[in-house]
């Protein structure tokens, strides 16, 4: 016991710094009027337009545009919707403007607020958190940049969990709007679909307990939310040939299922409020995770896990943190994460804070804050320490990600689209990469002429099919299908590029010659363009390269000088 006295200084230095973060918030809601909420609210909107100016729209923005700017509505519902792998939401939200021929990136920006700013009005004026974190969650890392200056649906997502757990009190007096929440929820996203079937199940068994056998008004609106469910289901299943679910026999896992599960269950509380353990710009089966990194996580993830649970036992509310956000978990363990889903957690976590905050006090609020070994003095002094410091990690990633997309180009696309009409490059013939995966003696594992995703980058910009081998030039197909076409089907289609005249210009570095052999190589082309791009993420980016070549015999016609 030798340590005891310097633990027992630490603790009471730790507890005299969460009395004075109390107090500071206590003096924040003490302040008069909505002066605070209102220009926190303007503060808000005004930044986010200002990041949209300077953002550059990348592949999740520009295809989700593409598919509302192309497809009808019967190719959406029957066809589109099982190859993303989404619900339609998004695409019928962009849909209107897409087809109107409004101004993309403007319009997403518009879109993406209205959604958010919603969200955001709704947590300043009715979430039961208090002031001052009711004043800052609207500008941390996920609900400001990642879901909100990004524009996906996402933003939707956002509302959805707000506008949940508005409802959440009142789901057995009304219990109609509960599940219309619930089914926002359905179609927007695949793991939507799975959080509001872990919160439907903890509702039936809530129903369940109360003793009742009967029929009531409540099973017959979770019969609506099942049907809405099973619809979602059935418009997403993906097809045999769906580039998702047969690429994946391709891929080499990197991180076996147990792994992706510890991250998902105990990491990823960490990841979303305090570390990055996670941040390469892949699937989470592939990304390498630092097992140092990986340790460290997951001991801060259990961390918050206990503080979590201990205030879910004291309001009752336990059941509602452990089971939605287990089916999450597994879910994205087993099927599919990528790092900008992550986020989603933490959507849950502030959902399930605001109805705990809703569901009563208990003895752990009206304890003091103390080391004097009490538990719930104990607790209460960790959760205000940590949320003081996950607050203040995640406005530093806001700050430091808009620094970034301001200095930096997140995403090719607006500057090369300006130089391609600049330079009249577009009544040219095009060529754009498509994707070839190797394994690791260099063979090709994969092909996927129609997985053109550099191309989906610069579409928006144009009124038509820029690449004639981009789903054969097409504008219906003016977006990344995610139809993978078998061996025979992509011979067939080299053949007929063969065939053809040589592509004049070509956007990024197309494998030449796997179509065209010898016979016409990268050294008939010269690189007139080349860009960085820098995909942030957090307080970093990943970094790749842009560029675009024309034929030498090109040069003097176009104008354009070669690139030292």
């Amino acid at each position: 016991m030798k340590n005891y006295p310097l633990l027992l200084q630490i603790g009471k230095r730790l507890s005299a710094m969460a009395d004075r973060i109390a107090d500071f918030s206590r003096k924040v809601e003490e302040l008069p009027g909505k002066a605070p909420e209102i220009l926190a609210l303007l503060v808000y909107a005004a930044a986010h337009l200002g990041m949209a100016v300077v953002h550059e729209p990348f592949f999740d923005e520009a295809e989700a545009w593409q598919i509302a700017r192309s497809v009808t509505l019967k190719t959406l519902f029957l066809e589109t919707t099982h190859y993303e792998g989404h619900p339609p939401l998004w695409h019928l939200v962009l849909m209107p403007f897409a087809k109107a021929g409004a101004p993309y990136e403007l319009s997403l920006a518009l879109i993406s607020l209205a959604f958010t700013g919603t969200a955001v009005f709704l947590i300043l004026w009715y979430a039961l958190f208090p002031r001052l974190v009711r004043l800052l969650l609207p500008f941390t890392y996920f609900f400001f940049y990642q879901y909100g200056v990004i524009s996906r649906v996402y933003c939707v997502m956002t509302l959805a969990f707000v506008l949940a757990a508005m409802a959440y009190r009142q789901r057995n007096v009304r219990p109609d709007r509960y599940v219309a929440t619930l089914i926002l929820m359905c179609v927007t996203l695949a793991y939507g679909l799975v959080i509001a079937g872990g919160l439907a199940l903890v509702w039936l068994w809530e129903i369940w307990r109360e003793g009742r056998r009967k029929w009531d008004r409540r099973i017959s609106w979770l019969a609506v939310l099942l049907a809405a469910a099973f619809g979602v289901v059935w418009m997403i299943m993906p097809r045999a040939d769906t580039y998702a679910t047969v690429s994946a026999d391709a891929v080499t896992i990197e991180n076996p299922f147990i792994v992706r599960l510890l991250y998902t269950f105990f990491v990823l509380p960490s990841d979303v409020a305090l570390t990055d353990v996670y941040s390469e710009h892949m699937l989470l089966s592939r990304a390498y995770l630092m097992p140092s990194a990986l340790f460290s996580g997951a001991l801060i993830g259990m961390l918050i896990w206990g503080v979590l649970l201990y205030y879910g036992r004291k309001r009752g509310t336990a059941l509602l943190l452990v089971l939605p956000y287990s089916l999450f978990a597994v879910f994205a363990a087993a099927v599919y994460v990528s790092i900008h889903h992550i986020g989603i957690g933490l959507l849950y976590f502030c959902f399930w804070c605001w109805v705990t905050a809703e569901s009563g006090e208990c003895a752990a609020d009206r304890t003091e804050l103390s080391a004097d070994g009490n538990m719930a003095g104990a607790v209460r002094c960790a959760a205000v320490l940590l949320g003081t410091l996950a607050m203040g990690v995640s406005l530093y990633w806001t700050g430091a990600a808009c620094k970034l997309d301001i200095d930096k180009n997140y995403a090719p696309g607006r500057h090369e689209a300006a130089f391609i009409k600049a330079h009249h490059l577009d009544e040219y013939r095009m060529m754009t990469s498509w994707l070839i995966a190797y394994d690791e003696e260099g063979d090709i594992r994969l092909t996927d002429i129609n997985e053109c995703n550099m191309a989906v980058n610069v579409a928006p910009y144009f009124e038509h099919n820029l690449f004639f081998n981009f789903n054969g030039g097409i504008d219906e197909r003016n977006y990344v299908t995610h139809i993978l076409l078998s061996e025979e089907e992509t011979q067939r289609q080299y053949e007929k590029w063969r065939g053809e005249e040589p592509p004049q210009v070509l956007w990024m570095m197309p494998e030449l010659s796997e179509v065209y052999g010898g016979t016409v190589t990268m050294r008939d082309y010269v690189p007139v363009w080349k860009e960085g791009v820098w995909q942030v993420w957090k307080a970093g980016a990943n970094y790749y390269e842009s560029d675009i070549h024309v034929r030498r015999e090109l040069l003097e016609e176009t104008g354009l000088q070669p690139l030292r």
